[in-house]
């Protein structure tokens, strides 16, 4: 194997109070910056927005865009361009309505037909949007037959899929074998939000003839227009924002590529899963080094996992940079790197300690980070060469996650020597479990 180091006999011991002051300095500072800017500065994943990706067809500056947006009351925008001079990334706060949300979900698309070779069940299919009203995701959606009931009474609709967003497609299969022909009918849909808002009833008046046919008395075309119309608008602020940069630059009009939207209950529910994603990833590797090694082993392990990840949110609080999805990705990826060091010199500890038998502890320890410096070292430096050349290179969209990774490399590189050995050592000292010789 290659070695940049070799013969080294570096006391990593003697130096581990030093180590643990960094560590605590590195800490209480990131708590602070924490404390100061009053938490992560979520992106939208976690605080709820919309992001817009737009192409123009002609080239235009950020500075353009920012002033246009602005003067139709957008302030709390981040753009940022997106590979060329015509397309751009636009990512919007929540609005202050959203989060206030106080207004139900909508029913603004609905259907009926009769069930294939039946006259005896109707199949009723809709789609209820939260988009315009709180964003929230639609928890609930029900129908009545003739008379409206008392929320949540109602005949539940199944949805195509699990509720899980802001818009969603259900459908219920009815009997209707106790309708007499040539009789009219009335169905009432409404749904709920994750807010417990109800929205408006929609009301539909149907005629059964006596052969089956299922005849809705439909809208007329300028009903229908208008229908259409307003599920148009229902698309999220993405709209709004392309009708308006339409208006503002007629000769140069953007195409909506791609849309998100994430309204405050479905960022909740991500900042939860998030963290549960982190904890469960730690205990997971708590037991498995305490089976492969010790639970001392586990334990250091573990404090190591906390003391780079805290570190790294720090330093991220202190650059300012937005907490997302791909954040939370490079910090688990940042766990799994700092627990392979981690083994590697865990493992070589636990062999030191069968061959070394008339070595103090201490002295174990430090023969064994000593053996595997080089591996580290190697190993950390061409994983951070390539980030750096990703994080120079690669543009804005992987900017913050390369920078994450980047810190975490190190940091986690710093914890495998400084940190996890450390901590088993004192451990050690005020209760031995090696025999003396």
């Amino acid at each position: 194997m290659i070695q940049i180091l070799k013969g080294t006999h570096f006391d990593f011991i003697k130096a581990r109070k030093k180590a643990f002051i960094v560590s605590l300095v590195l800490i209480v500072v990131g708590i602070i910056f924490l404390i100061i800017r009053g938490g992560l500065n979520y992106g939208i994943d976690f605080s709820g927005g919309s992001l817009i990706q737009l192409h123009f067809e002609k080239p235009i500056s950020t500075a353009e865009i920012r002033k246009a947006l602005s003067e139709i009351g957008y302030t709390n925008v981040q753009i940022q361009k997106f590979g060329t001079t015509h397309d751009f990334l636009i990512k919007t706060a929540l609005f202050e309505s959203f989060v206030t949300d106080s207004v139900g979900p909508k029913i603004i698309q609905s259907s009926i037909e009769m069930e294939k070779g039946t006259t005896k069940s109707i199949i009723i299919k809709a789609i209820a949007s939260d988009k315009m009203t709180g964003n929230a995701v639609i928890r609930a959606v029900e129908l009545f037959f003739d008379s409206l009931g008392e929320e949540g009474n109602g005949i539940e609709m199944s949805g195509i899929d699990i509720f899980d967003t802001p818009e969603e497609e259900v459908v219920a299969t009815v009997p209707i074998s106790n309708w007499e022909s040539n009789s009219t009918h009335i169905i009432y849909i409404r749904a709920s939000d994750t807010n417990g808002n109800w929205g408006e009833r929609k009301k539909i008046i149907v005629n059964f003839s006596g052969d089956g046919i299922l005849v809705p008395e439909g809208a007329s075309p300028d009903e229908i227009e208008k229908l259409d119309s307003e599920k148009q608008q229902l698309q999220t602020s993405g709209f709004m924002i392309k009708s308006e940069l339409e208006d503002i630059f007629p000769d140069n009009p953007p195409r909506i590529d791609r849309e998100e939207m994430v309204g405050p209950a479905v960022s909740k529910n991500l900042q939860w899963k998030a963290l549960w994603v982190v904890l469960v990833g730690i205990v997971a590797i708590l037991i498995y080094v305490s089976f492969r090694f010790t639970f001392r082993f586990g334990i250091g392990a573990v404090i190591a996992l906390f003391h780079d990840i805290i570190i790294t949110i720090g330093i991220l609080s202190i650059m300012g940079k937005e907490f997302t999805i791909p954040i939370v990705a490079a910090i688990l990826t940042i766990v799994g790197y700092s627990i392979n060091d981690t083994i590697v010199i865990s493992d070589r500890i636990r062999e030191n300690l069968k061959h070394l038998r008339k070595t103090d502890y201490g002295g174990v320890i430090n023969t064994s980070i000593n053996q595997t410096l080089s591996r580290t070292i190697i190993t950390s430096l061409t994983t951070f060469v390539a980030l750096f050349v990703l994080f120079l290179f690669g543009g804005k969209v992987v900017h913050d996650f390369s920078f994450t990774l980047l810190v975490g490399i190190v940091i986690g590189t710093y914890s495998s020597i400084f940190v996890v050995a450390p901590i088993v050592y004192e451990w050690e000292m005020k209760s031995p479990t090696r025999k003396k010789k």
